[in-house]
């Protein structure tokens, strides 16, 4: 049975690994080649954070540790899937070493909002713990990290006890379904309801606001997160929330 040492081992090695000019990371990459994934900007130039951990996973201990720790790109999807297999721990009370942390920056604690994940590495108490964790300044570094942020964590099946991907979460994750009617151009500078709906379809499909996150208030924060979306999506980068873009918030599938 895989062991939590063996994937921090794994993942110690990458420490000090930075991210290149280009913004395409080999966690991207073969994950996407792995998965045959497109759009191919989307894995290999994308938030990697969850990406190295199912690289560190399968190199670690094959097919069996990757699946006991979970193949995501979005970190909501892999929250989601610990939960759907009562795996979960709202929180950081009984964390230890080897589970899978997830963090909201912004502090509500929902799944739904979870920005960003790492692997417990030590545990001093309930609210400082380390962790190895990739994609933070774009790199793989070891962090101490206070309970301030954590959403929760999922504990893998390190003891033996059964832990299968639910098949539906693996394909999609999110709220998808007809976009409302376009109201007209969401751009900088902007405020109010629409504004607020557009911010959350970012924050759901883990697109960062910026420190203001979801206030209704065009920013430069959220212009910078348009501009990420549309890239994914292979729409023109114009930070502009058009009749296209408002439509592909809503309805473009999350692949995991």
């Amino acid at each position: 049975m895989p062991k939590a040492g063996e994937l921090l081992r794994e993942m110690s090695r990458y420490l000090g690994y930075h991210e290149p000019p280009s913004g395409e990371t080999v966690f991207g990459v073969t994950f996407r080649k792995r998965k045959n994934l497109r759009p191919e900007a989307a894995f290999d130039r994308g938030p990697w954070c969850d990406m190295f951990v199912a690289q560190c996973a399968l190199a670690a201990g094959g097919p069996a540790m990757l699946r006991l720790v979970g193949d995501f790109s979005l970190t909501t999807a892999h929250a989601a899937w610990f939960r759907d297999n009562g795996r979960w721990r709202r929180g950081a009370a009984g964390i230890r070493p080897g589970d899978i942390v997830f963090f909201d920056w912004h502090g509500e604690k929902e799944l739904k909002f979870i920005d960003h994940v790492a692997t417990v590495e030590k545990v001093f108490s309930p609210d400082d713990i380390q962790t190895i964790e990739g994609n933070i300044g774009d790199s793989c570094v070891r962090r101490r990290r206070t309970s301030a942020f954590v959403a929760g964590y999922g504990r893998p099946a390190y003891d033996g006890l059964p832990s299968e991907p639910d098949v539906s979460l693996i394909s999609v994750l999110a709220e998808l379904g007809d976009a409302p009617a376009f109201p007209g151009v969401v751009q900088l500078g902007q405020k109010g309801a629409n504004v607020r709906r557009a911010q959350e379809k970012l924050r759901r499909r883990r697109f960062g606001l910026g420190p203001s996150g979801i206030d209704a208030d065009f920013g430069p924060g959220t212009r910078s997160a348009v501009m990420d979306f549309q890239r994914s999506q292979g729409i023109e980068p114009t930070g502009i929330v058009d009749a296209k873009t408002w439509k592909a918030l809503w309805e473009a599938p999350i692949t995991v």
